[in-house]
Parts: C-alpha cells; structure tokens; sequence
C-alpha cells in the first residue's frame, strides 16, 4: 500500500546550477554512474528476479515508488532498469548541483513546527550523495541544507524522508512509518514543478 501522505503541489522550485553563494563557486553535482545505480536499485530490490519492480517491491523504496508515474514511461506500472537509468541521467546531464525545494510538513492537517526532516538519499545512488536535513518552522516549511554544502537545497536523485519530533522526555511524537520505518519518499529533479507537501497522521 502507498503511504498515508501525498506529495502535492506547493511552489516553483528554482534549480541552483551556477553558484554557491560563498564566492560564487560552482556547486559540484555528486558523482554519479547512471547505469551502476540502476543496476544497483535492480539487485537490492528486485526480490522476484523478474527485471522488473513493481509497487509490491517498490514498498521497499519509498523515493522510486513515489516516482513510479513520472518514471513509468509504458505504462505497465513497473520499473525497469533502462527506465531508472534514462531519469538518472537526465539528472548526471542537467549538471546541478542542488536543487532548491520547498518543503511542507503536517500532521493531522496542521503545520508540524519543531520537527526534523532528513532526506536520505537511497543507497543505490552512492555514497557521492550526502542526506540533507531542516527543521519545521511555525508554518511547517522546512528549510533543507545538504551535508557539507553551504546554502539550502538538495541535489537531484532520489531520497527517502524521515520526519522527528521528540519531547521532553525524548519519546518520538511521529509515529514510525515516517521516521525509522519511512515510508516517505521523493524524486528531486531539475524538472519538478512542485515542492514537497508531507499530510502526517498521528494515527
């Protein structure tokens, strides 16, 4: 089953190729092999060896199921490697190095402040890719800052999202489905045209 969430349309996102905003240096895509991650995402994934990934499998990895309607391009409601591939790299080819989101979290309708959002970048990407993580403001947005970059976004790939809020006595208020058994996951891409919008449940 699909997770309890959707990622809905929020804001244009605006692609930070050129610069870095600390002496206008160029931000440096992660390393990437296109061919290899999808070879990757195949071996680790596909459980039944029939070449393919469907949604049952797609369970496992929230960031392709997420993608499965952008990626599928027959329509058969499966993933092929080739069809992993061709994405990456459009993603290795665009040649951006961050990608600048907007990103919204809620639970039960309302805006989540104070929580924790880390977008983990799938394994089959490499360990080139870094998590990128915010925490909520009063509104729920979540300004996300990559692992070793120096201003805000997260480069193109594919990640899952863990959501965390703690209190007082160190007890998680999100349940886990969002956080250490995710279910949460995310395309980033030069061609997104929408932020995303992460609906929680308490239940």
């Amino acid at each position: 089953m699909r997770s309890q969430f959707r990622i809905t349309s929020l804001l244009l996102v605006l692609v930070l190729a050129s610069c870095s905003g600390r002496g206008g240096s160029r931000i440096k895509p992660p390393a990437l092999s296109p061919a290899a991650a999808a070879e990757q995402a195949m071996a680790t994934y596909d459980t039944n060896k029939d070449g393919f990934l469907d949604a049952k499998e797609l369970e496992k990895c929230p960031a392709l199921l997420a993608a499965l309607d952008d990626l599928d391009k027959n329509k058969d409601k499966k993933l092929s490697a080739s069809e992993i591939e061709a994405e990456l790299a459009d993603m290795r080819d665009s040649r951006a190095g961050i990608v600048s989101i907007t990103c919204v979290v809620e639970m039960d309708g309302r805006p989540l402040m104070d929580a924790t959002v880390r977008f983990v970048p799938e394994a089959f990407l490499g360990s080139s890719y870094k998590p990128a993580q915010g925490v909520s403001l009063e509104d729920g947005s979540v300004p996300l800052r990559t692992e070793g970059y120096d201003v805000d976004g997260v480069p193109p790939g594919f990640f899952r999202i863990e959501v965390s809020k703690k209190d007082a006595s160190g007890q998680e208020a999100v349940p886990a489905r969002y956080n250490s058994a995710t279910t949460l996951g995310a395309m980033i891409s030069t061609e997104m045209r929408t932020g995303v919008r992460l609906r929680l449940t308490s239940r």
